[in-house]
């Protein structure tokens, strides 16, 4: 029997102002271009360079306190570093300050949402930055970046990739093929579920989360289904358009089917996902990066070096190879800071040598460095990876590398040429999740859950 989880609440409706005033999860409010601080012209300023972090685990805080003593040292600049949680706190105090006239002078920023931070003229042109830190590693893909309004707006440091994670040892045992298409991954979650081995063939969510939005935004580019398209300036909402539409109405179609074999999900976020592979009750799980393999080699888990990466499924009668998500992640600069070149040499002396190799081993191959150099074997970035122990295998590393630099990987963003920037507040408002929600538990027929989704996102959003 299926577990019973209550669902989110249902997104309330706003009115566009108060949708772009609240929408991003790193919440930087619209409007606030006027209250930003007087400083910015470089002028040597004395005062530390302020940065707001997101991360506040006890492991970051002194490794990331180490950089700045070390930087302090090394270039007589102090940096001032403010932890905060990503889930709420850290976006509610860069507001604050902001609207204080206090603006950090770096912020994290994740390519997802950093659209939002640069249609509010809030952040700094980085080319520079950029072009300092190619000359030091190596050429950046273009698809980690964020240009908004001809300028790059994102220092990227590292990148996640969407992976298929399966337990290799359940598929072998009962004869199933990897999920690496639809009918694969769908004749696999039945035959496990219905299998006399209390376990759920696949975690399949349904939820007006952050998980459940990049679960379903994923879900819709395997079937070649998407949620924005660009005519010049304009970028228009797709969902409900044309062919379009029927093949986002697969995917729902086939959402109805698949939760069948998966544990009622209707409130999963990306812990929930994890810990269900994890902790055995999914033998299947897509994530982006590899929480699944390395909570199940931190957890002693039997099927640990059984696990084993696909690319995401998709449908071979609408795609003839898999499109998955492969978002990086790094630093922007705010407008109006009182530092702005010294916070440009910090930046830059974060996302280049020692510090990556030691901030990226920290993330436990959740997000990866975007130099492609560095999965050479020998490379400076491979040395020490044996905390991984033998079941992070080179086939692992390898299959890691080949997917987040293929084209078969892009960023939501890059739904559209150029990037949209409307993808940020479509992401962080949940409603692709909630669509999933309304039409495997919420009651509504499809066509009708499609209209709603796309009149919200166009009401909301910015986009037409």
């Amino acid at each position: 029997m299926r577990d019973s989880k209550s669902p989110k609440s249902m997104i309330r409706d706003m009115s566009r102002r108060d949708f772009l005033a609240t929408s991003t999860a790193a919440g930087l409010t619209a409007g606030l271009t006027g209250c930003l601080g007087s400083g910015g012209d470089g002028g040597g300023s004395t005062t530390p360079v302020k940065y707001i972090s997101n991360n506040n685990s006890p492991q970051f805080k002194e490794m990331l306190r180490g950089f700045a003593d070390q930087f302090e040292e090394e270039r007589g600049i102090p940096v001032d570093i403010e932890f905060t949680e990503i889930g709420g706190d850290y976006g509610q105090r860069v507001s604050q300050l902001i609207q204080a006239g206090d603006p950090p002078d770096i912020i994290n920023a994740e390519q997802f949402r950093i659209g939002s931070y640069a249609t509010q003229d809030i952040l700094r042109p980085v080319d520079d930055v950029i072009e300092v830190v190619e000359e030091e590693e190596e050429a950046i893909p273009e698809k980690f970046g964020f240009v908004y309004d001809g300028s790059h707006r994102l220092v990227p440091a590292v990148a996640s990739v969407t992976n298929n994670w399966y337990r290799s040892d359940i598929y072998d045992e009962m004869g199933l093929a990897p999920p690496t298409t639809w009918e694969r991954e769908r004749e696999a979650a039945q035959a496990i579920t219905e299998a006399d081995n209390d376990l759920y063939g696949i975690g399949y969510t349904t939820s007006g989360t952050v998980y459940g939005s990049y679960h379903a935004w994923t879900r819709l580019w395997g079937n070649d289904a998407q949620v924005a398209t660009r005519d010049g300036d304009t970028v228009s909402v797709v969902l409900d358009s044309g062919s379009n539409r029927d093949r986002v109405r697969e995917v729902l179609e086939r959402a109805q089917q698949m939760v069948q074999y998966s544990p009622t999900a209707t409130n999963w976020d990306w812990g929930e996902i994890y810990e269900s592979y994890a902790g055995g009750t999914t033998a299947t799980a897509i994530y982006s990066g590899g929480r699944p393999k390395t909570q199940s080699i931190g957890q002693d888990r039997q099927w640990a070096d059984t696990t084993k990466r696909v690319s995401n499924s998709y449908n071979s009668s609408n795609r003839d190879e898999p499109l998955g998500n492969s978002a990086a992640t790094g630093y922007a600069l705010v407008q109006g800071s009182a530092n702005p070149e010294e916070a440009k040499e910090f930046v830059q002396y974060m996302v280049t040598g020692e510090r990556l190799v030691e901030y990226s081993r920290a993330l436990r191959f959740h997000n990866v460095p975007i130099y492609d150099s560095w999965y050479e074997p020998g490379s400076v970035y491979r040395e020490g990876w044996d905390y991984l122990n033998e079941n992070f295998s080179e086939e692992t590393i390898q299959s890691e590398r080949e997917a987040l630099f293929s084209d078969n990987t892009q960023p939501f963003t890059a739904e559209t040429e150029p990037a949209n920037p409307y993808a940020s507040p479509a992401f962080t408002s949940f409603q692709c999740g909630q669509l999933f929600y309304n039409v495997t538990e919420g009651g509504m027929n499809i066509d009708e859950a499609i209209d709603e989704a796309a009149s919200a996102l166009r009401e909301n959003t910015g986009m037409e």
